[in-house]
């Protein structure tokens, strides 16, 4: 992994010592050079309004509309709130005023932009924006133009993706990032506020920390072609238990996404009474009438459509104590909520195992409100590892996985589509099937994470769980033959 992602202490800490090294001006200039070379690239000159607030971030704004110039734009700059505190943006201001322009403090005198920069505030906001600032926020809002905020969206918490005070700021297209990704862009509110996000770490060298952004290459094994040399045997036999009266299509769902992204046998012990003996849909799926011998797979998924039942604490009692890798989600999820026992077993478990929970599930597993879990989500999946031992996916824009003693990886890969019933029931199947394949675990579950919000990428809505794993693996094999193709290249 080697996108990191800096909390606002880290960022700071790795600032100051960029100021020592470089200087903050070289920096700044850097920053709004990029910004600059960006924007001239995605928008084809005509009229920029470039928003500077108070701070640094005011400054790196100023540099862009320098650098907006040279590039053909014609730029007014907006100061809100008048000219900026800090002294290095003074002097990117009086660059600017050396030059014989002038600024604009009302954005609504400005002229109709192609192109509208907010650089008001930045990641060191603490209270919610007002007055004269919040004027230019509206009026930024308002714009048919193409919006890009730097940074961060002004108004956002950098980390956890909520508005500073609850009160709403920018909106963006595109959001320019310096240094490294910020958690809060892809999460919460930050997920559709920020829009496209473009990470540039201005060519200074980031330190490795806690958090990082999931790249293609923390699953690389599994984007190598699989092998000739093989049969149904060599990918694992994999069991999903779950689906109690009403909610059959659950377990269904899971085990179809078992075999499509590539376990040689699936097995469904299904709950309900006059449970289906054949999947229609998916005739390739086996199933058992008895109670599953969880030793006897390479891999097990219990939980989608599991129930409460006494009889659904039984088998997840009997799968917690099974030597095989093993994904819990949903029910079994809220089995162990509300039975120590159950969470003690999960705990002493000595072989691969994920939970999946979503912030309702985790909030019940912490016993705290849904709403903690939304206000600090990194620290929350951590806590989860932490309490359950497992390795933890906190479901949702910005999914997060965390280990109990290792780095926590973030997923930038956000889709409403996949806010659809059955979704989940998807992702445990597929994170499954990778464990029957005997894949690493860390590669088994930041893959499956990958591929699912691929899948939901480009759809706004309409999208059906029972269509998600189709497309995961359609993703998978097309990302295969790239692998081959690079090789052949070589």
């Amino acid at each position: 992994m080697s996108l990191t992602v800096l909390n606002l202490e880290e960022a700071r800490e790795l600032e100051a010592r960029c100021a020592n090294r470089m200087g903050l001006d070289a920096l700044m200039r850097r920053a709004g050079t990029f910004a600059a070379e960006w924007i001239s690239e995605h928008v084809s000159g005509g009229h920029a309004v470039v928003l500077a607030g108070p701070g640094n971030n005011g400054g790196d704004a100023i540099v862009c509309a320098l650098e907006l110039r040279k590039r053909g734009f014609t730029v007014e700059l907006v100061l809100p709130g008048g000219d900026p505190k800090t002294e290095l943006a003074r002097t990117m201001l009086k660059e600017w005023r050396d030059l014989g322009l002038e600024t604009l403090e009302d954005p609504y005198s400005a002229m109709k932009a192609q192109v509208v920069v907010d650089g008001l505030f930045g990641t060191g906001l603490k209270r919610p924006i007002t007055g004269d600032y919040m004027d230019a926020v509206q009026w930024f809002n308002e714009r048919m133009a193409y919006k890009v905020a730097l940074d961060v969206p002004s108004g956002l918490n950098s980390e956890t993706g909520l508005w500073v005070g609850t009160v709403p700021g920018v909106r963006a297209d595109a959001t320019i990032t310096f240094l490294s990704h910020k958690s809060g862009l892809f999460m919460n509110e930050g997920a559709d506020a920020s829009g496209t996000v473009v990470m540039t770490e201005l060519d200074v060298s980031i330190p490795l920390t806690r958090l990082g952004v999931i790249e293609s290459a923390d699953f690389a094994h599994i984007l190598e072609p699989r092998r000739n040399f093989s049969h149904k045997g060599t990918f694992g036999h994999l069991a999903v238990v779950g689906g109690a009266n009403g909610h059959v299509g659950a377990a269904l769902l899971a085990a179809r996404a078992g075999l499509k992204l590539g376990a040689g046998t699936v097995t469904v012990e299904l709950l309900a009474d006059n449970a289906p003996a054949v999947d229609p849909v998916q005739p390739e799926l086996m199933f058992s009438a008895e109670p599953v011998d969880f030793e006897k797979f390479t891999a097990a998924v219990i939980g989608p459509g599991l129930g409460t039942s006494e009889r659904a604490k039984e088998r997840l009692r009997a799968a917690l104590a099974a030597s095989c890798p093993l994904v819990i989600d949903a029910d079994a999820l809220n089995l162990i909520a509300a039975d120590k026992s159950l969470l003690t077993a999960l705990l002493h478990r000595t072989v691969a195992t994920v939970i999946t929970p979503h912030e309702v599930e985790g909030a019940r597993i912490l016993h705290v409100e849904p709403r903690v879990i939304q206000s600090d989500r990194v620290n929350a999946v951590r806590d989860l590892a932490l309490q359950t031992g497992a390795i933890t996916v906190l479901k949702g824009p910005g999914t997060l996985v965390a280990m109990r003693s290792s780095r926590t990886w973030l997923s930038p890969i956000g889709a409403s589509s996949l806010a659809t019933a059955g979704s989940g029931d998807v992702l445990s199947g597929m994170i499954g099937a990778f464990f029957a394949q005997r894949y690493d675990t860390v590669e088994s579950v930041v893959g499956a994470v990958t591929l699912h919000a691929r899948a939901g990428a480009g759809h706004l809505a309409g999208l059906t769980a029972g269509e998600i794993a189709p497309a995961a693996a359609w993703i998978l094999e097309e990302e295969r033959r790239k692998t081959q193709a690079g090789k052949q290249q070589n």
